[in-house]
């Protein structure tokens, strides 16, 4: 009777009687081991381990004056540290450090991971290569820090710098006895300038809002790497409900570019859908939209619908809308966690070349 009463408090809404983890995050007493499973088809089926530590009950904030049509979420992110490992079938393994937190209020949000990675990539050409497959392993010391200032308490804009260090080892597979493997050694070290407008909802499985942010900087020497070249990402997502707690939508758009004479293989922007490998399509300049909608259906039971496209080009007028690469695809979701509105379940989708599968926890579009 013991033991059940404490699986109710920690894993059963009381209101409703559904399964619920809110509970136990809430309690901040350990880790929750969340199993890893990898299906993202450039490296192949693959699984591992996270654990998730959440840092107290989910909290509200402290709105200074609620009349403000600014002042559309007064949920505070939640402040979590994560450790993980994983693997997947053909060689790649990860294992990670991460933290996330919101503070004063959230006036103040942080972001930062250092791990080590050995992910087995195929590059398609481009950027001086002829097209084909070039199969390679990078492998290295990673680490990202994030700080981000709100200057107005009312107003959902921050702003403030990022900072990747990447101590990276590139062997290519030449697939020619003779020659071998190819080796070289290659730093990143490259800062931004953030700003970032945030006024959705919820961080996990936003229904309302608008999260659209802008990174400028530079990769240079003098800040740890071995390649001088300039950085831009956007990224806008945008979310509105349809139907009251029935349906919703949201909507992304991502623009990245990478200019210099030394931007790494690796290094240049890719188009991002389920349904495409990651690295599959690559330029200088990439662009990538998609809009998903979901309908919850019945109680916690949720079935999504997707579909993007994205462009790539080696210069901003060069972008071709009669050779844009398309995915589309489905899924279903489960509310997982309601305190911290949090969605979990399965993605199908399918590219120009490849059905692929997704666990989805939370939002797909997560930075």
């Amino acid at each position: 009777m013991q033991a059940q009463s404490k699986f109710n408090k920690y894993f059963v809404d009381s209101t409703d009687h559904a399964i619920d983890v809110s509970g136990f995050l809430n309690e901040g007493f350990g880790f929750l081991p969340v199993p890893i499973l990898i299906t993202e088809p450039a490296v192949g089926y693959g699984g591992g381990l996270v654990g998730v530590f959440f840092h107290g009950q989910q909290k509200k904030r402290v709105v200074v004056d609620s009349t403000s049509h600014l002042e559309n979420s007064k949920n505070l992110p939640p402040v979590l540290t994560a450790v993980a490992g994983a693997m997947t079938e053909n060689g790649t393994w990860l294992a990670m450090l991460a933290h996330q937190g919101s503070y004063l209020n959230d006036r103040l949000r942080y972001t930062g991971a250092v791990g080590y990675v050995s992910p087995n990539l195929t590059f398609y050409g481009g950027s001086g290569l002829e097209a084909g497959k070039y199969e390679f392993n990078m492998k290295g010391f990673l680490t990202f820090h994030e700080l981000l200032f709100r200057p107005v308490a009312k107003v959902p804009l921050f702003t403030g710098l990022n900072y990747v260090y990447f101590n990276n080892e590139v062997t290519f597979d030449t697939k020619i006895p003779e020659i071998g493997s190819l080796e070289n050694d290659n730093k990143l070290g490259g800062m931004n300038v953030v700003a970032m407008w945030d006024s959705r909802n919820n961080t996990f499985t936003p229904t309302k809002g608008i999260m659209s942010a802008t990174e400028f900087g530079v990769f240079d020497k003098a800040l740890g790497g071995d390649n001088n070249y300039w950085n831009f990402n956007h990224r806008t997502y945008f979310y509105q409900p349809i139907i009251k707690e029935k349906l919703f939508s949201g909507y992304r758009l991502n623009y990245a570019a990478k200019w210099g004479d030394s931007v790494p293989f690796y290094e240049l922007p890719f188009i991002s859908l389920r349904g495409i490998q990651a690295l599959r399509y690559q330029d200088h300049h990439a662009l990538t939209l998609e809009t998903e909608w979901r309908w919850q259906f019945v109680k916690r039971w949720s079935v999504v619908g997707f579909a993007g496209a994205g462009f790539t080009a080696p210069k901003i007028d060069e972008f071709d809308v009669s050779k844009g690469n398309y995915a589309v695809g489905g899924g279903f979701r489960y509310f997982i966690a309601k305190q911290y509105g949090l969605h979990a379940g399965i993605d199908v989708a399918r590219g120009p070349e490849v059905w692929a599968w997704y666990l989805t926890v939370g939002s797909n579009w997560f930075r």
